[in-house]
């Protein structure tokens, strides 16, 4: 079931994104959002959950990088 929801948002990264100008812009951001997540420290099941999230983005805004 979360590999559907992070398929949805990598979805929504791509019909959204895909040559726009500011897609290296957005990859550098979701990266320094990662890892600020990854540094909280709060409980590690709740922060990997949050990581795990916003990796699914970053990995989109990558792909669309490497896809220019």
């Amino acid at each position: 079931m979360t590999y559907m929801i992070y398929q949805q948002y990598t979805t929504a990264v791509r019909e959204a994104y895909t040559h726009h100008p500011d897609v290296a812009h957005h990859a550098a951001q979701a990266k320094a959002c990662r890892e600020w997540l990854a540094s909280l420290a709060i409980k590690p099941e709740i922060r990997d959950s949050l990581v795990e999230q916003i990796r699914a983005l970053e990995q989109a805004f990558e792909d669309l990088m490497i896809q220019m």
